[in-house]
């Protein structure tokens, strides 16, 4: 095989704007690599040349290399990004359409685990290609130096949230996270800093994506944090985004965020030297390295969407924060990790090797189509509001994002405990803008709802308890402590 792609002739599309700022930042990254690598560029969305004129396709966005004029000639190369939980329909009539030498890009181990549940018995070229961090967050200030240079006591703990400022990121729960710190320390300076913009018509699970923004004002008002939590838009330079980064003791990113395939604001951190608290989640659970970059917190899809261990994420915080030396420690891990796997360098040698693999398998004449497929299946009954591309939509190809299952009943931890809820007439709510999941509960479901105010052993209760508990988990009103 051939060692580089010097050269090589590459039919590109999908090269053009990009509606995702990841996606954006992605394609520099893959433009950048290949022209570093020699490699010889044509614009398909521009210009009109032979499949036999071309050595490779590259399908960095849109559809038109999935579409059937391709399907006999160089191999194929497509990018997935968070295609594998938004477009799922799609893959499971696409990729059955591509052959064994044509490559599929995936960036973590749950798009691999998607791609094998739809095609078990032979899948296209799967390319793992971990993304790279921007230089400008290896050459950071030093921790204390960064808070300085923000106008903090270097002796205050700050604690940072960066993401689309949607329900499925999480900042209500990040916002949780502060008050109960507060709460546990009230003589501990405490700062949090927000970095994003709104999306009120995102439209994927629009349960209150549009009340987003009054909902978290509220949650302020009521936390009494306004004088903790500063907001800056997601447009800063990557120089201050990577100061601000570095400023941070710990990165919250509790996401639920159904395509949350890669994350880059994790490595970007690591980068810096800050440590992760994040869930369990699609990309998270391949980039971060529990208590040792951070903590990952367990998932778990149920009847009402996915859920997460909040208390052993505030259980972690409340003993980092107050440990200088585990700070130092994972700062240094954090930073020895990402120069590990996530340098520039790497991204370039995996990318090339799997192009080459790609262009090999198709001399070697392995153009077997990949024809058999399996759909995946969403889950029988969703508690949640009937709205367009609602988690109904979406609910069998969580299972592979997250990292736990209910269905054996196997207790995640010890403790169980209620999640916020209200009651409205005879429905019982989930007081949560991203899962406000709602159902008429029995007399004692709701009486054991009531019980779990706080975390409670599980094997306190008889038999009969325990199984309305686990109903209660696979309802989504209950969640693991």
């Amino acid at each position: 095989m051939s060692q580089s792609i010097k050269n090589i002739k590459i039919g590109v599309s999908g090269m053009g704007e990009q509606f995702w700022v990841s996606v954006g930042k992605t394609k520099h990254f893959y433009l950048s690599a290949l022209i570093q690598a020699g490699a010889q560029l044509i614009n398909l969305d521009q210009e009109n040349v032979l499949d036999e004129q071309l050595d490779l396709l590259l399908n960095f966005s849109g559809i038109r290399l999935w579409q059937d004029d391709y399907k006999d000639g160089p191999p194929r190369i497509m990018a997935l990004h968070g295609g594998a939980t938004l477009d799922t329909h799609f893959l499971q009539e696409y990729l059955p359409k591509l052959r064994a030498c044509d490559g599929i890009i995936v960036n973590c181990q749950s798009d691999i685990d998607v791609i094998k549940a739809i095609c078990p018995k032979l899948q296209p070229d799967i390319i793992f290609l971990p993304l790279p961090v921007s230089e400008v967050f290896w050459q950071v200030p030093e921790k204390s130096l960064a808070k300085t240079q923000l106008d903090i006591s270097p002796s205050t703990w700050v604690l940072g949230h960066v993401a689309r400022l949607l329900p499925q990121k999480n900042l209500h729960r990040f916002l949780q996270y502060i008050k109960d710190l507060k709460a546990a320390f009230p003589e501990q300076p405490i700062k949090a800093i927000v970095i994003g913009n709104y999306w009120v018509d995102y439209p994927v699970l629009p349960y209150m994506t549009d009340q987003y923004p009054d909902y978290i004002q509220s949650l302020l008002k009521l936390y009494k944090l306004e004088n903790i939590v500063t907001f800056s838009a997601g447009n800063l330079s990557e120089q201050m985004l990577a100061t601000s980064i570095a400023a941070m003791d710990v990165l919250i990113h509790p996401t639920n965020s159904l395509d949350e395939n890669y994350g880059y604001i994790a490595i970007e951190a690591m980068a810096a030297g800050t440590p992760v608290l994040g869930c369990r989640y699609g990309g998270l659970k391949d980039t971060v390295i529990d208590n040792k970059t951070g903590k990952l917190m367990s998932t778990w899809v149920t009847q009402g969407g996915i859920r997460f261990n909040y208390q052993s994420g505030l259980a972690w915080l409340s003993e980092v924060l107050n440990s200088n030396t585990q700070r130092c420690e994972l700062s240094k891990q954090c930073k020895d990790h990402a120069s590990q796997y996530y340098r520039y360098g790497h991204f370039v040698s995996r990318l090339e090797s799997g192009l080459l693999r790609c262009i090999d398998l198709h001399k070697q004449g392995i153009t077997t189509r990949i024809a058999h497929h399996v759909p995946i299946n969403n889950d029988s009954q969703c508690l949640l509001p009937n709205v367009p591309l609602g988690f109904e939509n979406y609910s069998g190809v969580a299972h592979y994002y997250v990292s736990h299952t209910l269905s054996q009943r196997i207790p995640l931890s010890s403790k169980v405990i209620a999640v916020d809820h209200i009651h409205q007439g005879l429905w019982t709510i989930v007081n949560d803008p991203c899962w406000p999941a709602e159902k008429k509960l029995s007399d004692k479901q709701l009486q054991i709802l009531g019980e779990l105010t706080a975390p409670i052993e599980l094997s306190r209760f008889d038999h009969t308890a325990q199984n309305i508990i686990w109903q209660l988990l696979d309802d989504g009103f209950v969640v693991f402590a």
